[in-house]
């Protein structure tokens, strides 16, 4: 069952004062009236117990410096455990409840992001990703797209993007992230990430200047050196190619603008383009190719052929 912040806290207040020495029968009786009031009362004290007893080894640890001599030591010992126990339930729960935000971007727009930490996620077009920032951890959820991520490091709350089947942990660092249908790829455009598949303990670091890329089936391939123009001029309204297959040129496009590409000659999906072309501007893009490309374009409303020439 769900319960809000504040029922758990009285909940943990409850349990504390429950465990003193000075608590009388008025204030379990007091206790025995909050706990009937609703059913969450009663979830919400179940919770505690349950983590009072996973402290075992707090309660029992000796502390230095001082030895169990008389009855004072017993609820001293007692009285440092409930209070290590409410610290603990206190983060627990702050990490517990903490909102996960979904941002989402369609075709040809972009989005800046700042957490609270001074972190910053850049959105390329049709992307979708979750956020949750919490007292213990900062966990990114790229289901769909690219992000770039500029991340503010600490050292005790760690930073994660999980994007399918992989999971990049930062290591104090700039990097990419691309999800689409044909993989996922990393690139580290400055300091070092950690890469890792699920199901696998070791992971791999990735350091600035390569990228690592994990494709369809969950393989993850051997790092390589990063092209740094073609990971990062989206965020300056360019998309920049080197050899790359037409098939996948237009897949891009497609993302930027309201339209959908046929090959009238599906040989023509092989070819390779490079260079480098505006985002907000198509007509460049296809006066380029049938210059560069043996292809010949004809555009009908929101649908563009390629048919050879």
């Amino acid at each position: 069952m769900k319960f809000n912040p504040c029922t758990f806290e009285q909940a943990v207040t409850w349990f504390v004062a429950l465990q003193g020495q000075d608590c009388d029968e008025q204030q379990r009786a007091e206790f025995q009236q909050w706990l009937m009031e609703h059913e969450s009362h009663t979830a919400a004290y179940a919770e505690a117990e349950k983590l009072w007893i996973n402290l075992d080894s707090v309660k029992s640890a000796p502390l230095p410096n001082l030895k169990a001599r008389n009855q004072r030591w017993n609820a001293m010992q007692t009285g440092i455990a409930t209070l290590v126990f409410a610290a603990i339930a206190t983060g627990w729960w702050l990490d517990y409840s903490a909102e996960t935000v979904t941002h989402s971007t369609g075709i040809g727009q972009r989005q800046s992001i700042e957490l609270a930490d001074g972190s910053h996620i850049e959105l390329n077009a049709t992307t979708q990703l979750s956020v949750r920032v919490s007292w213990l951890r900062r966990e990114i959820q790229l289901r769909e797209g690219e992000a770039m991520f500029n991340v503010t490091h600490e050292k005790f709350r760690p930073f994660s993007v999980q994007a399918g089947a992989l999971r990049v942990r930062d290591i104090g660092t700039r990097f990419n992230v691309r999800k689409r249908q044909d993989g996922t790829v990393v690139s580290v455009l400055e300091g070092e990430v950690e890469v890792k598949p699920e199901h696998t303990w070791l992971g791999q670091n990735v350091k600035a200047g390569f990228s690592c890329k994990m494709d369809e089936d969950g393989h993850l391939h051997a790092i390589e050196p990063a092209n740094f123009e073609q990971a990062s001029s989206w965020l300056d309204g360019r998309l920049t190619f080197n050899h790359t297959p037409l098939s996948q040129v237009v897949t891009k496009l497609e993302r930027h603008h309201d339209v959908h590409f046929v090959f009238a000659d599906v040989t023509l999906r092989n070819e390779t383009l490079s260079g480098s072309f505006e985002t907000a501007d198509l007509n460049p893009f296809l006066h380029a190719i049938e210059k560069i490309l043996p292809i010949r374009t004809q555009r009908q409303k929101q649908t563009i052929v390629l048919s050879r020439r």
